[in-house]
């Protein structure tokens, strides 16, 4: 089988201001009878900043935990010797890197001896966490000038979702059931494929995955749907009514008033970080002699290891991207009166982006390359 490989890296983050937290830092200030306040604008900087921060550690932990068990339990399910410290709530680096790698060998493994399967994926999305960012945004803006906006106006096009209560243009994805198709299917295609079918039945109807245009009905996500179409899940694209419960899954666009880049970085953080997450469901298609362990572990444990290393993965990276560049900014911007209001917590906070960015880095390669392996 051939391995498709998607990597991200994360940079670290820049140790600034160093010493920040020292004692003659802050002694001097207090001993130098130091007067005025920490500027309105900064303050919401280096809120906006703390509150990335803590996102970032919180989700790279959670990411490192969920990877490293899913490694741990593929590994020892086929036969491994997998770090037992990966299977704990708070696996190292190393332990998640040892785990994923043991994993990754004995799937190889299996496939040079002759299991030959098709892995069939439904579903697994992120959606923007919205209200986060957007009250962090009225923070940023200290005069009470600027307005967030609403979702709809800030969402990429095509990306805004939810419940269409009638005419869906786009795409749509149903849990537990098939929707009616045409086009694109994410999961098994139940009727005519114009492309290849991995499985049929015996009308020589596809009933599996199809590479092409499914024509019938869809289990997972249906990409394209024909105008007018109703959808009974999430619809994803344009609803001829307004969305119930509407969300984004992008990046959301700034808001239409000014808000200062260091500001508007940590807030940006801190909505895709706290991003709303489902994984995809996971079939194995067997084609040749696969043992049904083999099945069961990827069935069970590689939805969380494709849902970072192909969707979750991207939207960390690039928040941690914006901790950094928002770190820069605040380093910069402080003057004494700050450093006496925030030095002591902030040092900490730099230390604990830098940490948790470099074990984002390690789950998020460790997950592509298990996935890769498994021909993910």
């Amino acid at each position: 089988m051939s391995a498709i490989k998607k990597c991200w890296r994360v940079g670290a983050l820049p140790m600034l201001v160093a010493g920040l937290a020292g004692p003659a830092v802050l002694g001097g200030c207090g001993e130098g009878g130091l007067t005025g306040d920490c500027e309105a604008n900064i303050v919401a900087k280096v809120e906006a900043f703390q509150g990335a921060v803590d996102a970032l550690v919180k989700v790279s932990g959670e990411v490192k935990a969920s990877i490293g068990l899913a490694c741990y339990n593929m590994a020892k399910d086929l036969g491994g010797a997998p770090p037992e410290g990966a299977k704990g709530g708070s696996p190292s680096d190393d332990d998640v890197k040892g785990a994923c790698a043991e994993a990754s060998a004995k799937i190889d493994a299996a496939i040079k001896a002759g299991a030959s399967f098709n892995i069939v994926i439904e579903g697994g999305e992120c959606h923007v966490k919205a209200e986060a960012q957007m009250s962090c945004e009225a923070s940023c803006s200290v005069d009470g000038s600027c307005q967030p906006g609403e979702l709809k106006a800030r969402c990429e096009a095509g990306q805004l979702s939810g419940e269409c209560s009638a005419e869906c243009k786009g795409s749509c994805t149903v849990e537990g059931g098939s929707v009616e198709c045409q086009g694109g299917c994410s999961g098994v295609c139940q009727g005519d494929c114009a492309g290849t079918c991995e499985a049929k039945d015996g009308q020589g109807k596809c009933k599996g995955k199809c590479e092409g245009s499914c024509t019938g009905e869809c289990s997972g996500t249906c990409e394209v749907l024909p105008p007018s179409a109703s959808c009974s899940g999430s619809c994803k694209g344009e609803c001829s009514v307004e969305f119930k419960a509407p969300k984004c899954e992008a990046e959301l666009k700034p808001p239409s008033c000014n808000i200062e880049a260091e500001c508007q970085g940590g807030c940006n953080a801190q909505g895709t970080l706290e991003a709303e997450c489902t994984p995809p469901k996971i079939t194995i298609e067997a084609t040749g002699n696969v043992d049904a362990n083999l099945t069961a572990t990827l069935e069970k444990n590689l939805p969380a290891i494709i849902m970072v290393a192909q969707v979750q993965g991207k939207l960390i990276v690039d928040s941690a991207a914006y901790v950094g560049k928002t770190a820069v900014g605040v380093a910069t911007a402080l003057n004494p009166a700050c450093l006496l209001q925030f030095g002591a917590d902030l040092a900490g906070k730099f230390e604990a982006a830098v940490s948790a960015s470099v074990s984002v880095s390690v789950s998020v390669e460790a997950s592509a390359s298990v996935s890769g392996s498994a021909g993910g």
